[in-house]
């Protein structure tokens, strides 16, 4: 810091001759030293108890009611959770703790499973019946095609007939036939005509046999579909029986360590909401672990998540770790005024245990504030005071301070000392405090 140095002597008056000199007044010469404020970010830190805690920890229980048949992990042993891969989809189950015997389940799922293999065969079925339909289209239509040839030939006889009879009864008119000849033309021109009439009833036949064979063909769709329905709801129930029959099948929630007792074999089990559900595993991830503390209020603002802190235990021989702060609960107990922090620590090797306790050592750094030396700060009657020189002249003033940092402490806001209301003013830079003996300065003082 840039210092002035001021120097002032009392000056004795004159003496005459051998007389006696006047007793020395300690204030006869002191030097006073002045500095101005200066922008400094503070190095901040706070020691906190914590407690380790395990990541997480779950109750595993069952889903079904039934009896324990085996168990195959106990009190302390580690196990692995499930696996995914990176779309999110299962690639392994966690690691099997125990298993269910639930009968009636299993004869459910294998009712279930038969009931898939009756609605494929339905389907089958249905698909069949839809090729019938549409070879009895195809028949149906050939016919339709024969019968129109054939009403063809039918109509062309009538014509033919019909330009007989006409000839026949020309020449009957002339005499040149007998009336049998041309009795003859006429049943041979009806006979004609029933025939086509026959030929154009056999054509209508055909024709409705052809929508006949498509709405049985239509219908035949229609059967797929619901075999089809009838097979996916097959499937469905199916799958949830198999699926409920897992639950058998009691597996780890995640990788951990198994803190509670083992269950007994052949001991009956509540489900999960009978409220009479017994906990069969407590499982606790220990990988990472989480570390709780309590950060006052006035320390809160520094705690951030990223925060760096130093993490103490006292029973692993004051072993050190360096962590940051993982995450806050962004707001102040109501009761304590404190915020709650939680630190993340690796701990592959389980050296951690929860319940384990330790000191955290958080550390900041706060914004640039204006700061002066400790020196320069005068503290009594519980108020902080600094010593401003004016235009030659010492003026005193109440002072509001922050935090500490070595040799150095922030000032906030300033008012003459005299004063007990009014507006505070902030430091700007230009201010010249008096460090040093405060003690000999008083307000209104001059200062050569």
């Amino acid at each position: 810091m840039r210092r002035l140095t001021f120097l002032f002597l009392l000056l004795a008056g004159c003496h005459k001759g051998n007389a006696p000199a006047p007793p020395a007044d300690p204030k006869a010469a002191v030097k006073f030293e002045f500095a101005t404020p200066q922008k400094q970010s503070i190095a901040w830190s706070i020691d906190q108890p914590g407690t380790v805690h395990a990541f997480e920890v779950t109750s595993v229980v069952a889903k079904l009611p039934g009896f324990v048949s085996k168990v195959f992990v106990d009190l302390g042993d580690r196990v692995t959770g499930p696996e995914f891969d990176e779309t999110g989809k299962l690639t392994k189950p966690g690691q099997l703790l125990a298993e269910i015997s639930v009968p009636e389940q299993t004869l459910e799922a294998k009712q279930k499973a038969e009931m898939v293999g009756l609605a494929e065969a339905e389907v089958e079925q249905a698909k069949s019946n839809l090729l019938i339909a549409d070879e009895l289209i195809a028949t149906a239509e050939a016919m339709v095609k024969v019968e129109r040839a054939g009403l063809l030939r039918s109509r062309a006889d009538t014509d033919r007939w019909a330009s007989e009879l006409k000839r026949v009864e020309g020449l009957s008119a002339g005499k040149v036939v007998d009336a049998q000849t041309l009795d003859e033309s006429r049943r041979q021109f009806a006979s004609a005509q029933a025939s086509q009439a026959e030929a154009e009833a056999k054509v209508f036949s055909a024709e409705v046999a052809v929508k006949t064979a498509k709405a049985r063909k239509t219908r035949a769709v229609a059967d797929v579909a619901v075999t089809v329905a009838k097979r996916k709801v097959a499937d469905a129930e199916a799958a949830k029986a198999e699926a409920v029959l897992a639950y058998t099948q009691i597996r780890a929630p995640f990788n951990g360590v198994v803190t509670s007792p083992r269950p007994d074999t052949g001991r009956f089990v509540q489900p999960a909401g009978s409220g009479h559900a017994e906990t069969l595993f407590t499982v606790a991830r220990l990988d990472p672990v989480r570390i709780f503390i309590e950060v006052p209020e006035a320390s809160a603002p520094y705690a951030g998540t990223g925060t760096p802190v130093t993490v103490r235990f006292p029973a692993l021989n004051h072993r050190e770790v360096a962590g940051a702060i993982t995450r806050t609960a962004k707001v102040l107990s109501n009761e304590s005024r404190t915020l709650k922090v939680e630190i993340d620590l690796p701990n592959p090797e389980g050296i951690f245990t929860p319940g384990l306790y330790c000191t955290v050592n958080i550390r900041a750094n706060t914004p640039e504030a204006w700061v002066v030396p400790l020196t320069a700060i005068l503290n009594a009657d519980e108020t902080s005071y600094c010593f401003e020189l004016r235009d030659g002249k010492i003026a005193k003033l109440r002072v509001q301070v922050g935090r500490t940092a070595g040799t150095v402490i922030e000032v906030l806001r300033k008012r003459p000392a005299g004063t007990t209301a009014g507006d505070w003013q902030p430091f700007d830079g230009t201010e010249k405090v008096a460090v040093g003996k405060l003690g000999a300065l008083a307000d209104g003082q001059a200062i050569p």
